[in-house]
């Protein structure tokens, strides 16, 4: 594995490797405390070697378990947050610090209580702090903020895990259920172990304790493995989390992650899944070795989801969901602009938060790659079959960009010569939308396009003409496109939107994929009647993807940017912390 720097973790992953993590969690709901005893087992990689850095948001060390040995902290570039240096005194090619012994390759470390700032304890639906969620799972690096640990994909590490919880709840990991007893300590509190015998990343660790919710995904994971080879988790559960959650799906291994606001989406929650699912091989199996290869991870997962699409439901649907994501991409390139180095497939994240480098671009620009050398290899199912080989090649290890690419040259050793005409540069290292925009079936897409120029067009005089049944000829995945191609076009009219919620009745629809145009719709064309409807769904639900744009909107009309202010000022502590920061940020608030 060729070493690379990781520039969003201080870990020596260079000096050393995390093999195996033992944890004991104790989640103390009245006190809003986590706290927990960690061992963790490390290879050595070098001689002489001397201290290993962990990261931790620590209260207070309780105890140390290394005796004789010091433990210093200090504080370092915010994002990457605070640094435990623990010195060691004997350095063998593999070291042992145990409580009394030094020798082989293990140690342990630190009694810690913390509070993480990553961690949500929440009141939900009337229940004081019945679900507790660590947001490790979905951030780049905040599983530092809950147990001294490597926090890079580039190390990957077995697990065994015990939590206490109130037995009136369910604690679930990234992990197999190995079983589950009471609590010898306090008999109001049930004891769930886990064990994860496949190396995973420390951003892959998770625990939650709220009710599990079950979804058919028999036939995706069974399509999933037809194209990307077997399943190796053993088991495949769902979580539906509150509202606050801030992405619309988590990858972990075992355990997918989903907001509920694809709950009344139709194919939103399919879609949803099926990315989660394919996450499966692209993200957990085959890693990304830092951040800055964050595409290796996404870009494959979203070409495997489409592929899952396609054999589910049909090609048309791939190519409609290709042109899509065009459009997200293009959103995101805008956000950024297009001369950020942020919007690079493979970004310098040098000093750079990894929330604030998060969008659509390692997703759609490295999708849209992926499409294009589809399109010049030889289609869907030749080039599926390299997807395959390279699972299979990096398969349980990380990999980065060049590796991928040297594979991809190998793999297609007898069309080198169409390789070489690709422009690297431009798809790896240069900002703003990919080198080449893919040449989609427009089949799914067309009426929506016909609906928009329609409106666009409009005079007064024409509005009579729109009828119901104008959406009704539109499926969900449809009526979302056709409000994306509107987001994309200068403000309707105000009687325009008028006509539109007459005729159509879009206030009333539930989708939360449709509302959130609808409204961002609404209030660009200035109708106040749509303000509190717009910062009551940014506010009722966390999920960032509507969040942000809502807020945005309505601050950015100049009439109602102080009740904008004021709203997310009083919602602030509601919403989880990444989504809370970027948008005081959007909305240009200083602390």
């Amino acid at each position: 594995m060729t070493p690379v720097s990781d520039p969003s973790s201080f870990s020596t992953v260079s000096k050393c490797a995390t093999k195996h993590l033992n944890l004991i969690y104790h989640v103390d709901f009245d006190k809003r405390v986590l706290k927990g005893k960690v061992a963790l087992t490390l290879e050595v990689l070098e001689d002489k070697f001397s201290s290993l850095v962990q990261f931790l948001e620590i209260l207070s060390f309780v105890q140390s378990c290394i005796t004789n040995h010091s433990v210093s902290q200090a504080l370092c570039f915010p994002s990457l947050s605070q640094r435990v240096l623990v010195e060691l005194e004997c350095c063998n090619k593999l070291v042992v610090l145990k409580r009394s012994s030094l020798s082989y390759g293990i140690f342990r470390i630190a009694v810690f209580n913390l509070r993480a700032n990553y961690m949500g304890f929440s009141t939900f639906l009337g229940f004081y702090s019945i679900y507790n969620l660590s947001q490790m799972c979905i951030l780049a690096t905040h599983c530092r903020s809950m147990i001294p640990c490597q926090d890079s994909p580039s190390v990957k590490h077995t697990y065994y895990a015990q939590v206490s919880v109130p037995k009136e709840l369910v604690a679930l990991m990234s992990a197999l259920h190995d079983g589950q007893v009471p609590d010898p300590s306090d008999s109001s509190r049930v004891i769930y172990r886990f064990r994860q015998p496949v190396s995973v990343t420390s951003s892959s660790l998770t625990e939650s304790c709220f009710l599990l919710t079950v979804y058919q995904t028999e036939t995706m994971l069974k399509t999933a493995e037809s194209l990307a080879g077997p399943y190796v988790w053993g088991q495949y559960d769902l979580l539906v989390m509150p509202p606050s959650f801030p992405y619309g799906g988590m990858e972990n291994p075992c355990l997918t992650f989903v907001t509920p606001t694809v709950l009344a989406g139709d194919k939103s929650l399919a879609g949803v899944i099926a990315h989660e699912i394919s996450h499966s091989w692209t993200g957990n199996l085959v890693t990304n070795r830092n951040w800055e290869h964050f595409w290796l991870n996404e870009g494959h997962t979203v070409y495997i989801e489409r592929m899952i699409a396609r054999c589910m439901e049909s090609e048309h649907l791939r190519q409609f969901k290709g042109i899509g994501g065009w459009k997200e991409l293009q959103e995101s390139v805008n956000q950024f602009g297009a001369n950020n180095v942020l919007t690079n497939l493979v970004p310098n994240l040098h000093e750079v938060d990894t929330d604030e480098a998060f969008s659509s671009v390692p997703y759609e620009k490295g999708f849209a790659l992926l499409y294009h050398l589809e399109e010049l290899l030889g289609g869907p199912e030749v080039f599926m079959g390299f997807v395959k080989s390279y699972i299979q090649l990096f398969a349980y290890g990380t990999v980065t960009t060049e590796e991928w690419k040297n594979y991809l040259f190998t793999y297609f050793k007898d069309k080198v010569d169409i390789l070489n005409k690709v422009d690297w540069n431009a798809w790896m290292h240069t900002p703003g939308m990919a080198p080449v925009k893919p040449k989609y079936d427009t089949t799914m897409a067309d009426a929506c396009t016909a609906l928009c120029q329609r409106w666009v067009k409009a005079k007064e005089e024409d509005l009579a003409s729109f009828t119901e049944e104008d959406v009704k000829k539109l499926n969900s995945p449809q009526l979302i496109e056709f409000m994306a191609l509107l987001l994309q076009e200068e403000p309707l009219p105000l009687s325009h939107v008028k006509k539109m919620q007459e005729v159509y009745q879009l206030n009333s629809v539930k989708n939360a994929e449709v509302r959130f145009r609808w409204l961002r719709i609404c209030v660009r064309a200035h109708w106040e009647e749509a303000v509190p409807l717009a910062l009551k769904m940014a506010t009722e639900q966390g999920r960032m993807k509507f969040t942000r744009p809502l807020f945005k909107e309505v601050y950015n009309f100049s009439k109602y940017s102080d009740k904008a202010l004021n709203t997310f000022k009083e919602n602030r502590g509601a919403l989880h912390p990444v989504t809370a920061m970027l948008v005081a940020k959007d909305l240009k608030i200083n602390g």
